[in-house]
């Protein structure tokens, strides 16, 4: 499990969400994540713009042009559209600010100069949020074929996930996690017998830390988010009244 970031780029006359309104807005291809999230996170946010659906390539196209208002791409970062964007094409990434209509499933985020250097400059950041991405497979009986093609793959996969962080593979490797829980799912049984014989940090796909952990009441900081930024997400959902 690993988390996927939002990118929400607009030309630059645009300075705000409330000036999308009403506006044509790429969601990206229909039945992609980008799409199913991004709608509903606007719902949640009361926003409503003139939804459009196409490639990102396409829609980079069309927004440079000022055909549309913005294109909207999840993906973990840093984002190759966005990595290939330079200054000269007059695009910008907006902030998606954090709410409480948020919070029952979705997590802060930020991108930064170091994830986009060509359109972010040096020391800022971009407030953005994020969606938890997981593997899921089809709960096969045992004994059976499809049941044993998968456990071939946790066999194969996870004793090697360590060998995906070294360069020149996505840095989002070094976030993956295989010890993470959904909650009210079950982890495939091959897949969880081995996460329980490799508990180390290496084995589970865990980064390792120097720093202390958090209160035993807080949850622990999820894989590939800022721990001091989820820190202050739990101090503002304590402040407003949200579970914990």
């Amino acid at each position: 499990m690993f988390n996927e970031e939002a990118h929400l780029l607009v030309g630059a006359d645009i300075t705000s969400l409330e000036q999308l309104r009403g506006r044509k807005v790429n969601l990206d291809e229909v039945g992609s994540g980008t799409s199913y999230s991004v709608r509903d996170t606007f719902k949640r946010m009361g926003l409503q713009v003139e939804e459009v659906s196409m490639s990102q390539t396409d829609a980079l196209e069309k927004l440079k042009k000022r055909e549309i208002a913005a294109t909207v791409l999840i993906a973990g970062k840093p984002a190759r559209p966005i990595q290939r964007l330079s200054p000269e094409d007059g695009l910008h990434l907006l902030p998606i600010p954090y709410m409480p209509a948020l919070a029952s499933d979705y997590l802060p985020a930020s991108l930064s100069h170091e994830d986009y250097p060509n359109i972010i400059p040096p020391g800022q950041s971009i407030d953005t949020m994020a969606v938890g991405a997981v593997l899921i497979a089809y709960n096969w009986p045992k004994n059976t074929d499809r049941y044993r093609r998968v456990q071939r793959f946790v066999e194969a996969f996870f004793p090697r996930l360590a060998d995906f962080r070294d360069p020149p593979r996505h840095p989002k490797w070094r976030e993956v996690t295989l010890a993470a829980t959904l909650e009210g799912w079950d982890r495939f049984e091959p897949a969880q017998t081995w996460v329980e014989t490799y508990k180390s940090p290496q084995a589970s796909g865990i980064a390792a830390s120097s720093d202390a952990p958090p209160p035993a009441k807080d949850p622990p900081t999820p894989p590939g988010v800022d721990p001091l930024l989820f820190q202050k997400f739990l101090e503002w959902r304590r402040s407003t009244g949200g579970k914990q």
